[in-house]
């Protein structure tokens, strides 16, 4: 049941000034960012993948649902495997794979390779906490949380930056499957520089490969996420997504129970019962349910043409430049987190972000009928966003060992992942819910409901939030 890998042993501490940490961080930054833009910029050329590949827009939907399932999949497995056999080899095997799936979407006409190259960048998700294990393997204890947070927030603007540059791409003229030689050549950099000058010494020892965990853990993602993304258009109610869920269910128990047996699990289930770990999990999947919601709400409102009587008739372009801001508050809040980490721990950063959050719904409950509404309420999502999830990775890095880093917040995001994803469809079940009379389009009642359930979702992360069990000591240990 298991297999004999080979694991390295801990860096000599002596080495890790041959490092240097900003060039170090620049790549980490632009591999990170480059892989979650990637995944983003796909939605507004679904229709021009379909015609290059001669498929229907139902069909092409797959290179979304695929890309999910994958970075379900690999983000935990890839973490531990890099916690395991050595980070830096891993995200340098990561951004191969990555840099081939860019590729092969680029190039195939095929709806199959281009299938299998979408999985492949799928496990680019992989990279944020692998480069989060590195940053807090080699940096000097004080760079640490600064650092991580902006890591973490370039992961969080991701989204809207990959709207942003499709709507360029697609003005300048690139077609769809030519924009994926772009971000091939950016993660074939980040590739490069990994290589050239992350210098983290890796000496070989052993482990063991927990095939069992392996498989329940795949299995039992791959269902959830697959019901999810795929419940709009088969029905939430039809058996297949109810079988998908109960299946996900079921073989996700069955992990948890093998985790707690085997010699040496793929996740440590005691790490993650740890409080200060399980709260901060169930924070972010809160989080992650309740802000991530906001993306496909501001841009279809802003879509919508002004004649039905709301919108602001936006092209992929203008949606992506209504989304501008929230890049803005992202960064801004990301350059204050580690502040306020030194003055009052990671803990209270990430309530004040959900507080923001639940006040931005608030705000555009209040105020939508303009389109710089959105423009200050996208600036207010940013400012949450990049406060909670700029503080998330240290927080919880402060109930785990440095051995342990890549694989807990490899966990971490996959609930945030997962969190959004939910998100997104409950806001997209309201919406498809109330529609103008012979319109395929929503009422603007139901957009005020759907401001009004994320708000609500975002009022539960502030209560998981304040109740994670953290006390803030005055000292970097828990940075590291």
């Amino acid at each position: 049941m298991s297999d004999t890998l080979t694991a390295p042993a801990p860096a000599r501490p002596g080495r890790r000034a041959e490092s240097h940490p900003t060039a170090v961080l620049l790549v980490l930054a632009l591999s990170t960012f480059a892989i979650v833009v990637m995944q983003s910029m796909v939605l507004p050329i679904l229709s021009g993948l379909a015609q290059s590949l001669n498929v229907s827009l139902a069909d092409v939907s797959w290179v979304v649902t695929v890309n999910m399932l994958s970075a379900a999949v690999f983000t935990p497995v890839l973490g531990s495997l890099g916690d395991k056999l050595g980070r830096k080899r891993v995200l340098m095997a990561t951004l191969a794979l990555t840099t081939l799936g860019s590729v092969l979407v680029a190039v195939s006409t095929s709806m199959g390779v281009v299938l299998a190259g979408r999985a492949l960048q799928g496990m680019g998700f992989a990279a944020m906490p692998l480069a989060i294990g590195i940053v807090r393997s080699i940096f000097p204890p004080e760079r640490v949380p600064s650092s991580i947070a902006l890591l973490s927030a370039l992961t969080g603007i991701g989204a809207g930056a990959g709207l942003l540059v499709s709507g360029l791409l697609v003005q300048a003229g690139v077609s769809a499957q030519g924009m994926f030689w772009i971000s091939a050549a950016v993660t074939a950099l980040g590739l490069l520089g990994t290589a050239v000058l992350i210098r983290l010494p890796e000496t070989a020892g052993k482990f063991y490969v927990d095939v069992l965990g392996l498989l329940t853990l795949a299995g039992g993602l791959v269902c959830l996420v697959l019901g999810i993304n795929r419940g709009p258009s088969w029905g939430w109610g039809s058996g297949t997504v109810l079988g998908l869920f109960a299946g996900g269910v079921v073989l996700l128990v069955a992990w948890v129970f093998v985790e707690r047996r085997v010699r040496e699990p793929l996740v440590d289930i005691a790490m993650m019962r740890t409080p200060v770990v399980l709260g901060t999990n169930i924070a972010t999947f809160l989080t992650g349910a309740g802000m991530y919601g906001a993306f496909i709400l501001v841009i279809q409102f802003v879509q919508t043409p002004a004649k039905v009587g709301y919108g602001f008739g936006a092209d992929a372009l203008g949606a992506g430049l209504t989304l501008l801001p929230l890049t803005a508050g992202t960064l801004l809040a990301a350059g204050a987190v580690s502040m306020l980490i030194r003055r009052v721990g990671p803990k209270w950063p990430m309530v004040l972000g959900t507080v923001v959050a639940t006040a931005t719904f608030a705000f555009l409950l209040a105020f939508h009928a303009e389109h710089w509404h959105f423009y200050v309420a996208t600036g207010l999502l940013g400012l949450g966003l990049g406060l909670a999830f700029g503080a998330i990775p240290t927080l919880l890095n402060s109930g785990v060992t440095p051995e342990q880093t890549s694989v807990a917040n490899s966990v971490n995001q996959t609930l945030r992942s997962i969190g959004g994803s939910i998100g997104t469809a409950v806001a997209s079940a309201i919406l498809a819910a109330t529609l103008l009379p012979g319109l395929p389009l929503p009422t603007v009642g139901a957009y005020t409901t759907a401001f009004t359930v994320s708000g609500a979702i975002c009022v539960l992360a502030v209560v998981a939030a304040v109740l994670v069990p953290y006390r803030h000591r005055e000292t970097t240990k828990e940075s590291r």
